[in-house]
């Protein structure tokens, strides 16, 4: 894909979002990665390291979580926006910027907005006590996020320019700590110190035996984060509104539809809204000001990380616990199912053998991503609070599968269900996904079977190269969901990228 494709793509857009239509991990990091190429702005507004997407740094391949994928392009004086809507965590950023200076990277254009939501040490360690029982398990990644973000909505957060002040900090401070502590005091001591003591937690130097936290130790931390970062914080949000029409925009997403805290699969959630609405929103945009919204699909498989609902996961329960055990690893699947490929019959074993095709383990854990057949009911959903203008990606995982399953329908199998004025009864089919576990748990999908295509098409640069196999699973998504498909990924680098 061109300049002068990508020119052709984005004729009278000034401002352009990437957002996942699945549960993410669809590959936002190469489309904004190429994008960035197009645009003056790159801005996040929602989420915060519980993100991540690879940058290669020289012959070098890093792992970045809070910085937006645009940074590679500091240096041609483009700008890297955090923006208000995301959950900011000092430490982390800091990790990040002292990587891009080791390998002679530049972060002199990144904006962090004054008023993102600042995460803290009481943040991670509420994340990982409840996540720690087995009752109240959601499947994060421990970073913090939804705390942060209770905070908020309760009255009760810190932003980012608390830490240019250090009187308003420490008043603050206090405040947000007085409520965890109150609540921490049922916990074990010792439970608390051995998670205090984790790196992502200061290894063990914001962790007071007595007092539970090292009030000290985490406003002298943060004041020089402060002194470091005061550069980069400002009022991203006018900043933005005052650059529509006048710079290209990049917004770039974090997550996925079926995990926005409004729209997704509730509780097994994140904590932001990773819809168009929600990205632009916590960048201070409205949906208007977008002038295209491109949304990713994974196909003609899909995956899940964490908790939730999945209907066309393969291996069911099975699989879920398995990706689910701590301790999984690519390396373990590998010594265990060292033969598994994407055309077992066994359909768990299918599904170790379609991960380990796509390489799908989390960016941000590590932890094996559910695989599952692509689920167009649920894509239906989605797309009516995201895009119905996709970008399908990862189609090359499948060139060596035989038989292509993709659910166009689900089967409701459970008792009577008052779904408020309507009662939904065993037998009924379902063509839009109804996001309520009570009603997801008992769906049954029901599949159209294709003939694989069989043969690589990562070589291939044009539509009309792909064997008809492929353009009759390309549309039949397009026709059984009122969708486009705009740009189709063919391999994971920028050049195996075709614009239709």
């Amino acid at each position: 894909m061109n300049k002068i494709q990508i020119d052709k793509l984005l004729e009278g857009v000034n401002t352009l979002g990437i957002v996942c239509n699945q549960f993410g991990d669809t590959g936002k990091g190469k489309f904004v990665d190429i994008f960035a190429s197009w645009a003056d702005i790159i801005a996040r507004g929602t989420g915060g390291a519980n993100a991540g997407h690879t940058i290669k740094l020289g012959d070098t391949e890093h792992i970045f979580h809070l910085i937006p994928s645009g940074i590679l392009y500091d240096k041609e004086g483009k700008i890297n926006i955090i923006g208000t809507g995301a959950a900011f965590d000092p430490a982390v950023i800091m990790e990040e910027i002292e990587l891009l200076k080791s390998t002679g990277y530049t972060y002199k254009n990144l904006l962090i907005s004054r008023n993102a939501h600042l995460v803290m040490p009481q943040h991670l360690l509420m994340d990982r006590i409840k996540e720690s029982k087995s009752d109240g398990k959601i499947g994060t990644t421990g970073r913090g996020i939804g705390p942060v973000y209770v905070d908020y909505y309760s009255r009760n957060g810190l932003v980012v320019n608390d830490i240019l002040n250090k009187e308003i900090f420490v008043r603050k401070l206090k405040k947000n700590l007085n409520d965890k502590t109150t609540l921490l005091r049922g916990y074990d001591i010792a439970q608390i110190e051995e998670i205090m003591k984790h790196k992502h937690l200061g290894s063990g130097k914001f962790f007071d035996a007595k007092e539970i936290f090292n009030f000290d130790a985490i406003v002298d931390a943060y004041m020089e984060y402060g002194k470091i970062l005061e550069n980069q914080i400002t009022d991203t949000d006018s900043f933005l509104r005052e650059a529509l029409g006048k710079k290209k925009i990049l917004l770039e997403g974090a997550q996925g539809a079926g995990l926005s805290i409004d729209y997704g699969t509730y509780p097994y959630v994140t904590a932001s809204d990773c819809t168009i609405g929600g990205l632009a929103k916590g960048v201070g945009l409205k949906v208007s000001d977008v002038d295209l919204t491109l949304g990713i699909v994974k196909a003609p498989y899909m995956t899940r990380v964490g908790e939730g609902p999945f209907p066309t996961e393969l291996g069911g329960t099975k699989s879920a616990e398995w990706c689910g055990t701590a301790g999984i690893t690519k390396d373990i699947e590998k010594e265990k199912f060292p033969n598994a490929s994407v055309n077992e019959t066994d359909e768990f074993v299918q599904g170790v053998g379609i991960r380990k095709a796509g390489f799908e383990y989390g960016a941000t854990t590590g932890r094996p991503r559910r695989t599952g057949w692509l689920d167009l009911p649920f894509l239906r959903y989605t797309t009516q609070f995201s895009s119905k203008d996709l970008i399908i990606t990862k189609l090359d995982v499948m060139d060596e599968c035989e038989n292509i399953l993709i659910c166009n329908a689900y089967t409701y199998e459970g008792p009577d269900f008052n779904l408020g004025n309507k009662i939904l009864k065993k037998g009924i089919q379902i063509k839009i996904a109804i996001p309520d576990l009570e009603v997801l748990k008992y769906c049954k999908p029901v599949y159209k079977t294709f003939k694989g295509w069989l043969t690589s098409i990562r070589e291939m640069r044009e539509v009309n190269q792909f064997p008809e196999e492929l353009k009759a699973v390309i549309s039949f998504i397009e026709s059984e969901t009122d969708c486009k498909a705009r740009i189709v990924s063919v391999g994971p680098d920028r050049d195996e990228t075709i614009i239709i």
